[in-house]
């Protein structure tokens, strides 16, 4: 798909969704800022990109977009950072924070990716590379199902302590994530008639180990929590085992040579073994830098 049908598809998805979506002007950067501070559960003031750095950001021609409902409200909003790949060149852009108001309609979050596509296309930017928490089952399927992104790296506890309202008390393990600007050809993810249940969810709400893999399994499954915010204001205790959990289940079977393949609308990820997919780029694990 070359650049004009990623326009397209930009505002396809924008009209599906109700929203304009374009650059912000240096006047809007203060609206965004007390956006993200809202959806993060944060005064304005405390907002994590306050107004001057999104100005800084956009003026040196980084990416700050707004979607805009038919009232023209400020409804979403994302921001990112040109970046390096593994290899040094200039030709990534790390979109590093992404927000909707809740209550807002479906969609507006892709119409916000595809528009972010579309800007990085007209750059000529072949790659878009950007985190989430691995636990949130609903990013996770918009990320790995309906982009297609791949697995990079797990993170473990990327940005250190955080004390915004959605993370308060958590480590902030993350996977990174890569996302081709050129569509990439793909298959409908599907989950494994049989695949070994590597991490499930308990009576309780818990998470259950099950880390002995059969020699004979072609795929195995991490199952998250269907709401892991709900479950952080309700049993922090419980939350916090699933983060621990999750950690040590990926690392075994990262160590055992099985790599995240999608993510099943059920709320599992998929791994399949390296060898099965040779084309495949390996994710790696990494620790957060001291």
């Amino acid at each position: 798909m070359q650049h004009d049908g990623l326009v397209d598809a930009a505002g396809a998805a924008a009209r599906t969704a109700g929203v304009s979506v374009r650059d912000l002007r240096a006047d809007e950067m203060a609206a965004a800022s007390a956006l993200y501070a809202e959806v993060w559960g944060l005064a304005p003031r405390e907002s994590p990109m306050e107004p001057g750095l999104l100005v800084a950001l956009g003026f040196a021609g980084g990416y700050v977009s707004g979607a805009f409902d038919a009232d023209g409200t400020l409804v979403g909003s994302c921001a990112g950072l040109l970046g390096a790949t593994p290899t040094g060149r200039l030709s990534l852009l790390h979109s590093h924070i992404a927000a909707v108001r809740p209550g807002t309609g479906r969609g507006v979050g892709t119409a916000l990716k595809l528009h972010q596509r579309a800007w990085c296309a007209e750059r000529g930017i072949g790659t878009i590379a950007w985190t989430y928490d691995p636990l949130i089952a609903r990013n996770a399927w918009f990320n790995l199902g309906r982009l297609g992104a791949h697995v990079e790296a797990y993170l473990v506890d990327f940005y250190g302590p955080m004390d915004d309202g959605l993370n308060a008390g958590e480590e902030s393990d993350r996977l990174l994530v890569h996302w081709s600007v050129p569509p990439e050809d793909q298959d409908a993810p599907r989950e494994p008639e049989q695949p070994h249940a590597a991490l499930t969810v308990g009576d309780d709400g818990g998470p259950v180990l099950h880390p002995a893999v059969p020699v004979d399994a072609d795929a195995v499954t991490l199952a998250v929590p269907a709401d892991v915010e709900g479950l952080r204001s309700s049993d922090r205790a419980v939350a916090s085992r699933w983060r621990s959990a999750f950690r040590d289940a990926y690392a075994d079977l990262h160590e055992q040579g099985w790599r995240v393949r999608g993510f099943a609308r059920a709320g599992r990820y998929v791994l399949g073994r390296t060898t099965d997919d040779p084309g495949h780029t390996e994710d790696h694990l990494m620790e957060r830098n001291a």
